[in-house]
């Protein structure tokens, strides 16, 4: 029996099967000539059509009515279902469908899910709390809290661990969202662009729009660099300005503070891998724990048995029992020594040794000692493991899946990039 498992994080929805990111799809819709655009592809036109875009409807997920240029949207439901319809005809069938749930839906919105997943055809599921499949396989006894962080808000979760792993309390914490944090740098670096190039990417809605595809780089950037050199291409003229990790977190400053006081005093704290992007957010902590970006697809994966083949008798899942991870670390399986067997990356008919350095891969397939306004993407070392990150918003597919985050490599896996025939795959070299 197969389990698919969805993170339903409006941030980017993604969806992932056998160890393997099969989707992801952010919380956006552009409605334009009555037709509507999801995900990525909406992502990327928010700033062009900002009348026309929806990025709450998971933030405002009811049945209530809403302002809407298409006659097929009453409400943010009906924008919901669209997705999820979506989703299902991109990913396929599945027997077993575990859907991850923040904490910040209420009994109404789990019911009303439920709906509209059985009417997109989705058989066979469960819904489970989100922090607690993320944080499971790092519970330790006593209490614990989760932070996690969606476009329009965080949730602040609290878990027991004693015979079982159980949440306890949940705080939604309001207008304290990604896009909050997006807005902020966008109205600094806007003005550095303005002070550094004269070039203010406010002024045009494509000039905007690549600002802000360009801001999660940039802060990614920062929070192993003390600056980073911003570039825009706009009607064929290229604009630079360099933003320093010390200024981008003055600017936050406020952001953080309101995380920092809710979660003060907390003996343990496990962070969502959201927050792996911002510069700085650790530097306030003493007690907390990144979490994997895959934690809830590894969890999933480590309770797949009893998810699949109990009669848990239960539509939302506010608990887990206490089990033994298995044995990964010193008895790797089939699909681990595949992540780590890999030594070369094989780009046409030249095979080149990867390290435990970053690998940049060029536009023209070549390989770069650095992050360039060229590069297509890059593979990171980890622990023995190698990860893709597509660069500079380049279209970048996986085994012919588009990624937008982050992504484990395995053995054999296969990388194209947009208008480019050629294809690059991993292999190992005795």
């Amino acid at each position: 029996m197969s389990l698919t498992i969805i993170d339903l994080n409006d941030t980017n929805i993604r969806v992932g099967k056998d160890a393997q990111i099969l989707l992801n799809s952010p919380g956006y819709a552009v409605i334009k000539d009555d037709k509507i655009a999801f995900g990525a592809h909406a992502a990327k036109l928010n700033r062009i059509y900002p009348r026309n875009t929806h990025n709450d409807y998971w933030y405002r997920f009811s049945q209530d009515a809403i302002q809407s240029t298409s006659n097929q949207i009453r409400h943010n439901a009906d924008l919901a279902y669209m997705q999820l319809a979506e989703i299902y005809e991109q990913t396929g069938e599945s027997s077993k469908w575990l859907i991850a749930v923040p904490a910040s839906f209420n009994q109404e919105q789990l019911a009303l899910l439920l709906g509209l997943l059985k009417a997109a055809n989705y058989e066979d599921v469960q819904l489970i709390d989100s922090a607690l499949l993320a944080s499971v396989n790092s519970l330790n006894k006593g209490e614990q809290l989760h932070l996690d962080i969606q476009l329009h808000q965080s949730v602040l979760t609290s878990m027991e661990t004693d015979d079982k792993h159980r949440v306890i309390t949940s705080n939604v914490l309001p207008e304290v969202g990604l896009l909050d944090i997006y807005e902020q740098c966008a109205k600094f670096i806007s003005n550095e662009f303005i002070n550094q190039s004269r070039f203010d990417p406010h002024h045009n809605a494509e000039s905007e729009q690549l600002l802000f595809e360009n801001i999660p780089i940039c802060l990614s950037k920062l929070t192993t660099s003390s600056m980073s050199k911003l570039d825009l291409e706009y009607q064929g003229n290229s604009y630079s300005t360099n933003i320093t990790r010390e200024a981008v977190m003055e600017i936050l400053s406020p952001i953080y503070d309101s995380f920092y006081k809710r979660i003060e005093g907390s003996k343990q704290l496990l962070l969502s891998h959201r927050f792996r992007m911002l510069p700085g957010f650790l530097d306030g902590l003493n007690n907390a724990r990144l979490l994997d970006e895959f934690a809830v697809f590894t969890s999933a994966n480590n309770y797949s048995t009893l998810l699949q083949n109990t009669d848990l008798n239960a539509n939302y899942l506010s608990e887990l029992p206490v089990i033994e991870v298995t044995e990964q670390f010193t008895s790797p399986n089939t699909e681990e020594r595949q992540a780590t067997d890999i030594t070369h990356i094989l780009i046409g008919n030249t095979a080149y040794k990867l390290d435990e350095k970053n690998c940049y891969i060029a536009s023209n397939n070549k390989i770069e000692a650095s992050l360039g306004s060229n590069t297509q993407y890059s593979i990171q070392p980890n622990d023995g493991h190698y990860s893709i990150q597509a660069e500079n918003n380049s279209q970048v597919l996986l085994n012919n899946v588009m990624i937008n985050d982050k992504q484990l490599l395995r053995l054999g896996d296969n990388i194209k990039t947009a208008g480019i025939e050629a294809s690059s795959t991993l292999i190992k070299v005795p």
